[in-house]
Formats: C-alpha cells, sequence, structure tokens
C-alpha cells in the first residue's frame, strides 16, 4: 500500500465543503470525502504548528514529548541520548521505516520552525523552494508530483506533503479572491456590533492589531488581508483571502489525485487530508490567528481514503462523531498496516472506523496550547473549559467555558452566571485536580 498524508497548515475544518461550509471552497476534497470516512470530532491534542505535528508523529502528548510551544524549552523535543530510533517511542516515520515502508516528505516545517526531529520520520526529506516562509501549492506540487511519478512503479512508501496555502497572508492569484466571493456571502459572524466590540481586546492579531510585529504596521497583502478589522467590509476581505487560499489549496489537491489516476495507482494508494490546527476568525476577539485553545483552533478536518476499505462502506458508515485526537493517528496508520504499535505511543487507533465498525467516543479530550498563549483546555462533546496560563501579549481571560453545541462561536462565557454548568472534569481543573503528565487523558477522579 502507499499513504499520502496531505497537511495542510491552518486549513479550518468549517470552511471546507466535507464539514458543510456554505461556499463551496474544496470541491475536490469534497470528491474525495464521498469515497471516504470524514471525522467530526478530531482535534490536535497540542496546537500550534509545532506542537500539533509533533504530538502527531511522535504519538503522545506535548507534556510528554516536551514540545508545547514555539520557542525555548517548550520546543525542546525529549529523547533519551543513544542510537537509532528509541524502542517504545519511535516516531511514526521510524516505526513505518522498520515496517518496510519507505518514507519521504516533501515539506519546508522542519526548518521554518528549527524542529530537527521532524526530519527523523523520513529517509528523504525535499523543500520544495529554497524559502522558508509562504509557498505556494503549485511549487510543492512541482516536487511532490515528480517525486510521486518517479516512484509510481514502486509499493510500500508513506509520502508527506506539507501545503502552507491558508496560512497567513494568503498568497494567491487575484482571480481566486474573486471566485471565492462569488460562491456566497461570507459568514454572518461576527456582525457589525462583535466587531465594535472587539476593538476592546489588544494584542497580537486583535481587530485594531491585526499585523503585529515589533510595532503597528499595515497590511502586506492589501488584496487578501485589509490592515485592521473595523467593520463588515474589512472582515469580508479577511474571509475571501482565506478563502480563496483554501479554494488554490483544493485546485492543486486535485491535480494530486487526477496524477495518481493518470499512473494508474489510485486504486493503491491511500490519500489522509488534516491539517495541524485550525484558525480564529473573531472567536474571543483573536483573527487570522491561531493564539488560543479554542474551538476554532484545536480542531481539525480528517479525511481518510483507505482503497479497498472506505470505498466499500454504506453512506451511513462514511462520518464518525467520536471525540479523537490526532496522536491516534500514528496507531491508526500501524494498525491498518498490519504494524506492531509501540508501546509508548498514547494514542489509541480508530481503524476499525475505518473498517466500517463502531468505535467508543472518549468522554472528553485534554488539549495544550503554546504560542502567543499558554492555555490547556477540556473539550466534552458539548463544552469547551479553556484555562489560561500565561496571557502572553493577547487579552485572554484565566478561566472560561463554553457551551460550544449551542454557542459555537464562543460569545457567552458560562462561568460569571452559571459555575454550575460547568462539566464535572472541567471542575477537576478548577480544583486543581487536572489530568497528570504521566497520564494526560486519565480522570483523576475515577
Amino acid at each position: 500500500m502507499r499513504v499520502i498524508y496531505v497537511d495542510v497548515d491552518t486549513l479550518r475544518a468549517d470552511h471546507t465543503t466535507p464539514y458543510g461550509y456554505h461556499r463551496d471552497t474544496t470541491p475536490n476534497l469534497a470528491a474525495l470525502a464521498e469515497k471516504s470516512v470524514v471525522f467530526d470530532r478530531y482535534y490536535c491534542s497540542d496546537s500550534p504548528c509545532l506542537p500539533s505535528r509533533t504530538a502527531l508523529t511522535s504519538g503522545q502528548f506535548g507534556i510528554t514529548n516536551g514540545v508545547i510551544g514555539h520557542f525555548g524549552e517548550a520546543a525542546r523535543f525529549r529523547l533519551d541520548s543513544g542510537h537509532g530510533p528509541h524502542p517504545q517511542r519511535p516516531l511514526l516515520g521510524q516505526r513505518l521505516q522498520q515496517g518496510g515502508y519507505y518514507t519521504a516528505a516533501v515539506s519546508m516545517f522542519a526548518e521554518r520552525h528549527r524542529a530537527y526531529h521532524f526530519l527523523g520520520n523520513f529517509r528523504e526529506s525535499i523543500r520544495a523552494t529554497d524559502q522558508l516562509n509562504d509557498e505556494r501549492a503549485d511549487e510543492v506540487n512541482a516536487v511532490a508530483l515528480d517525486w510521486i511519478r518517479r516512484h509510481a512503479s514502486e509499493d510500500d512508501w508513506y509520502l508527506h506533503l506539507t501545503y502552507w496555502d491558508p496560512h497567513t497572508p494568503y498568497l494567491v492569484p487575484t482571480e481566486y479572491i474573486e471566485r471565492a466571493a462569488a460562491l456566497g456571502p461570507p459568514p454572518a459572524w461576527p456582525d457589525q456590533a462583535t466587531i465594535e466590540a472587539h476593538a476592546e481586546i489588544y494584542g497580537p492579531r486583535s481587530a485594531l492589531d491585526l499585523h503585529y510585529f515589533v510595532g503597528p504596521r499595515d497590511s502586506s497583502t492589501p488584496d487578501t488581508m485589509p490592515d485592521a478589522i473595523r467593520d463588515r467590509a474589512d472582515f469580508e476581505k479577511l474571509i475571501n483571502g482565506f478563502d480563496a487560499a483554501i479554494l488554490y489549496w483544493d485546485e492543486h489537491f486535485g491535480q494530486l489525485v487526477r496524477t495518481l489516476d493518470e499512473l494508474g495507482i489510485a486504486e493503491q494508494t491511500a490519500i489522509i487530508v488534516s491539517a495541524d490546527h485550525g484558525e480564529a476568525f473573531g472567536e474571543n476577539g483573536q483573527y487570522a490567528e491561531h493564539g488560543l485553545a479554542s474551538e476554532p483552533i484545536q480542531r481539525v478536518p480528517l479525511v481518510i481514503h483507505w482503497p479497498g476499505l472506505t470505498d466499500r462502506l454504506p453512506q451511513t458508515a462514511r462520518r464518525d462523531n467520536s471525540l479523537l485526537y490526532n496522536i491516534d493517528l500514528a496507531p491508526t496508520i500501524c494498525d491498518l498496516l498490519d504494524i506492531p504499535v509501540p508501546e509508548g505511543w498514547q494514542g489509541t487507533s480508530f481503524a476499525d472506523a475505518i473498517r466500517g465498525e463502531e468505535i467508543a467516543s472518549r468522554e472528553y479530550l485534554v488539549l495544550g496550547h503554546g504560542a502567543h498563549s499558554y492555555q490547556r483546555a477540556v473539550r466534552t462533546r458539548d463544552h469547551l473549559y479553556i484555562r489560561t496560563f500565561h496571557p502572553g501579549a493577547f487579552r485572554a481571560e484565566w478561566e472560561q467555558c463554553f457551551d460550544v453545541t449551542n454557542d459555537p462561536h464562543l460569545t457567552r462565557d458560562l462561568l460569571p452566571d452559571s459555575p454550575s454548568s460547568v462539566p464535572g472534569c472541567a471542575r477537576c481543573w478548577q480544583n486543581g485536580r487536572g489530568p497528570t503528565p504521566a497520564d494526560p487523558g486519565r480522570c483523576p477522579t475515577r
């Protein structure tokens, strides 16, 4: 089996067609989803970029692997000295190599974030350009599709592709901005009154400080990002830029899928599409940023097409609503490839869902965040509890709890008026009895 992992930086789930977005931004992803399983409640255990991809490829929570933030000791991957992969906690790519798979990547992530442990996943790692920022999907495809063509006659390989288009500053041709705007009106929230209220929130990527860097500055891409968010027109420009970037990525994703068909290997190639994190567009007063442990940032899309399995499933088995972590993906891939799962990984395989079987959902998830702010969160099926350990330069509240099911934009904090409505697991956090570093998924009251 060949496996392609499509890693789309900052792809917010509810701005894609398979997740019900009213703008058809991802028709090619939607076509793949018709023969895949779509996971509705899939969350990165740690965010944003560096903690998320480290958790994904290590199979471990950030408080175990050491990477909970982007800088200094918070970004240091914990690995004992020695030779070769750690016997109990190898990286995903190392485990796949032990199982006979050739692993490769087209990604600048390791050098962009100085995450050199990421390179340990791959026998071959290629940067599409000489840049460490702002690569476009056409540049990634030029290298990725060439690699696929050269290896089309070979079996048992795993290819990780990182695309960056939905990350600011939305470097897309003007025609895509126009096409995105033509797909329908922008989201109705935030309305003008909400945007005006957000003027009171300070900090990086707040409404009036949208382009932070040492001091105030104007937008470097005025076609896709306004100087600030002062009204609905500014918000619409920002959303059109983001959606245009997603549309641009999806068009090139379609090229990838068609290449597999042209080479005659589509029926022997699994495709996994996900993201490192999402993006806030007004939630908690933050715009075009991933700086909090909030719902739009921690929740990520996951579409898995596995030939011979997902394409034979009935429609009722093509969506899964279980609470899942991204650290669950590494054991799932190994499970599907009949490779033993390492004892040191902390995720749990959900391969049965890809086989069309029901799986048990976790009662709650514990989520971490470490850029611009340091926060931890507890996500139950309906609620999100957030605790701030350091707000950074952003006006983040010390504690909040939201009924996400009925308040998806996190507009009403339940704690001031109704503290008894906070889920039991979040009350443990309030009392200082949250999950432990040794076992961050364990409930201490049971």
